[in-house]
């Protein structure tokens, strides 16, 4: 086994956008190899197998349904590319710098400037 570290951000809780992003991280102990699934015994059932390939198959039918929804009605995915995502990727990515709101004000204005 090895410890394997997790970390993210929560931006939104039961329901309600959280005024003040909250960050966590932890570890956990990661299995390397079959054989150490076995020895912990934790090897998954017939039912687990199951329910996680059908789980699979669901969200990978989802989400070609909703393409074709989006698609039907006349909705495309954005280049990412495109100046205007860029920007706006650009923009929403600096709330999660560590610096003065004056600075991103700033910052905002050179990338918000001649659009």
């Amino acid at each position: 086994m090895k410890t394997e570290t997790y970390k993210g951000t929560v931006e939104s809780a039961y329901g309600n956008a959280l005024a003040t992003p909250v960050k966590f991280e932890g570890t956990y102990d990661a299995f390397e190899s079959y054989a150490e699934l076995e020895t912990a015994k934790e090897i998954p059932t017939g039912d687990d197998i199951v329910s996680f390939v059908n789980a699979r198959r669901k969200a990978n039918a989802r989400q070609k349904s909703m393409t074709e929804a989006l698609d039907a009605a006349g909705i495309a995915k954005p280049d990412p590319n495109d100046p205007v995502v860029v920007r706006a990727r650009m923009i929403k990515d600096l709330d999660k710098l560590d610096m003065s709101e004056g600075d991103k004000a700033a910052l905002i204005a050179v990338l918000t400037a001649g659009k």
